[in-house]
């Protein structure tokens, strides 16, 4: 019998991944299609809604045209943008573009909200922080500025929901993506009849709840004719891109870490219960796996700062890169590990668009500490990599007394390929580091949501032993450093703690 094959598609605000793979897991071909963005005011990001299901459609004709059968395409799935807002008509057309993750308008929303229900018992209710960012108060500011459209919504969705729409022609939402709304309890995977009452949302304008991994039904005809899928292709709901990144890195057992390492570094933890942490530095989500929970912070600037300082600061070895020489991240990485753990005293705190870690604080900016004229470039590039795993190891600490035991980390994402940085994380936090073959793993964690809806799998943990792979080396906590690190972190927290009234006069 000849083998089966299944799509995932990682839709992001940037763009879409769509990749096809066979029943065991083997990557047969991939395709991207890149993504508008509007930004019509400071701190305002929109994207058209349309341009989601149009650029999975050319993905899917795209990669489905690398096989001579395409009725062997079992199934496909999704691994969406979280935190946006999606209002359509009773047609289901889009009445306004969306807002997306990173719009934050809606701070008046939120801290009207505030009013009526502290940020403790918004946590304690949705499992999330009483945040802008959450999709919840950008419905809500629709409601407030733009009364016209919002008169003509009849569905409140985020973008996983609206692109399930579309391909199979039915509206629904698996439990993340709910999450990511701030109206869900994670612990009975319910609406919460007090958000719902203390926000105005009506219950009928949001989509209706299943699980990640149910096959909501088949592609609709228009969908098939545009890519050339059978009509008889399962449609699986999907999840939040964070969770399919989780899953497709084979984090679904409790105490698994996965850090997500790209312009920003989510940090997301597998647990067998829902659980809540008294700081609220990292929110409760279910997971993809229906069995399963996330802790999970939504991400400090990490890959960004780095980004930023190869930009400005390494002009030859952007040039060497240009001209064949080797990649500048490598040659930075280089020179940092020159320098001894610690940095000799530089402490750098990443906190360049604000932070999340040690806490969430809007205001906190990124800083250098310590340098003396005995300090060159690397020990400040050692110092930038070291701050992004200290804010790891906060995100870590908080989820351990949340009641979980945090146990290996899994790093995924550009940032992955870097060694230096995975063996300073694996030091600075005591916890043992490993990288899956492919580090670019939300199309992996969708095509797995497909491969178990179309029931080539009976679970996720079926499916992962299939379609996840690590490379042969795991970084290993260095015991002789353990002190020396420990010292660099409390000095990073002293640091912090120091400039907070600093960063909070910095608008006055």
């Amino acid at each position: 019998m000849s083998k089966a094959f299944v799509i995932g598609c990682d839709v992001g605000s940037q763009g879409t991944n769509v990749a096809l793979y066979t029943e065991d897991g083997d990557l047969v071909a991939s395709s991207y299609q890149p993504h508008e963005l509007s930004y019509p005011h400071p701190t305002w990001a929109e994207q058209d809604p349309t341009e989601w299901p149009r650029s999975v459609a050319a993905g899917v004709r795209s990669v489905a045209a690398e096989i001579e059968d395409r009725s062997a395409i079992a199934a496909l799935s999704f691994g969406s943008q979280l935190d946006g807002m999606v209002a359509c008509d009773d047609a289901g057309a889009p009445v306004r573009p969306a807002l997306i993750w990173m719009d934050r308008r809606a701070e008046p929303q939120a801290a009207a909200l505030a009013e009526k229900v502290t940020p403790s018992d918004f946590y304690r209710l949705s499992g999330t922080n009483l945040d802008s960012s959450h999709a919840v108060f950008k419905a809500l500011w629709i409601r407030d500025q733009e009364p016209e459209a919002f008169a003509r919504t009849a569905h409140l969705m985020p973008p996983g929901s609206y692109v399930l729409k579309e391909v199979a022609g039915r509206l629904a939402v698996d439990y993340s993506n709910a999450s990511s709304l701030g109206l869900l309890d994670p612990g009975t995977r319910k609406w919460s009849d007090e958000l719902l009452e203390a926000t105005g949302i009506s219950r009928r304008a949001l989509p209706e709840l299943v699980p990640a991994i149910e096959a909501v039904g088949t592609v609709t005809e228009e969908f098939a004719d545009a890519t050339g899928l059978s009509p008889s292709t399962v449609v699986a709901a999907g999840c939040g891109d964070e969770m399919a990144a989780t899953l497709g890195a084979g984090v679904f057992e409790p105490g698994e870490v996965c850090d997500v390492v790209g312009t920003a570094e989510p940090v997301c933890a597998a647990s067998d219960q829902p659980r809540y942490d008294d700081t609220m530095l990292v929110e409760c989500h279910p997971h993809a796996d229906p069995d399963a929970w996330l802790l999970e912070n939504p991400g400090f600037v990490s890959g960004g700062n780095l980004r930023w300082w190869r930009d400005h600061f390494a002009p030859l070895e952007r040039h060497s890169e240009s001209a064949g020489l080797g990649d500048a991240y490598d040659l930075l990485s280089s020179e940092a590990a020159l320098a001894s753990p610690g940095s000799d005293g530089v402490t750098f705190l990443p906190c360049m668009q604000g932070a999340m870690a040690p806490e969430w604080n809007g205001a906190a900016r990124g800083v250098f500490y310590g340098l003396t004229l005995a300090h060159n470039r690397g020990h400040l590039t050692r110092a930038l990599l070291e701050g992004s795993a200290f804010a790891l190891r906060d995100i870590l600490e908080a989820m351990n007394a949340a009641g979980l035991e945090t146990r290996r980390l899994t790093i995924v994402g550009g940032g992955a390929k870097g060694a230096l940085w995975r063996q300073i994380k694996a030091d600075v936090t005591g916890l043992p580091v490993r990288v899956p073959a492919n580090v670019e793993t939300t199309a992996t964690g969708a095509a797995m949501l497909a491969a178990v809806a179309a029931g080539l799998f009976s679970n996720v943990a079926e499916a992962a032993s299939a379609f996840v792979d690590y490379q042969p080396q795991e970084h290993v906590p260095a015991d002789d450093l353990r002190g020396d690190y420990d010292a660099a972190y409390r000095r990073y927290r002293d640091v912090y703690t120091a400039l907070k009234p600093v960063f909070a006069r910095a608008d006055e």
